[in-house]
């Protein structure tokens, strides 16, 4: 009995901490070719899911350093969907934050990046390959 008990709560536990994907950011996931403008390109940036509605985008959000980031997407089922950039810590004294949007295949991500002191505004664009 106790150990019917236990097994149902640990595997309760285990299916409870599952996240499942939200099938409506799959267009978003993909490998883009993409400009920062006045700053890089071309490059691919690539964005894969996270969990739920959130997505990890990789790219050379400087124009030099390639970092990783975590977006969340809104307006999931909407025409255009918006990214959220939270503030994110991509090395040491290097912070990101900022939005965008993606509709028929095209990203625009408009960031802020803090180094140390300076501040400097970016927008990257992309189309999807």
């Amino acid at each position: 009995m106790i150990r019917t008990l236990l097994f149902s709560v640990f595997l309760a536990m285990i299916l409870s901490s599952c996240f499942e994907i939200d099938e409506n950011i799959l267009p978003v996931v993909g490998i883009y070719r993409a400009h920062i403008i006045g700053v890089a390109g071309p490059f691919d940036l690539i964005i894969s899911t996270d969990k739920g509605d959130n997505v990890i985008i990789e790219a050379p959000f400087d124009g030099d350093y390639w970092h990783t980031i975590k977006a969340d997407i809104d307006n999931q089922t909407e025409r255009v969907m918006d990214f959220n950039i939270f503030n994110q810590q991509v090395d040491k004294d290097v912070n990101i934050k900022g939005n965008g949007f993606f509709i028929n295949g095209t990203i625009e991500l408009r960031y802020t990046m803090k180094f140390d002191n300076e501040t400097v505004n970016f927008k990257l664009v992309g189309t999807k390959i």
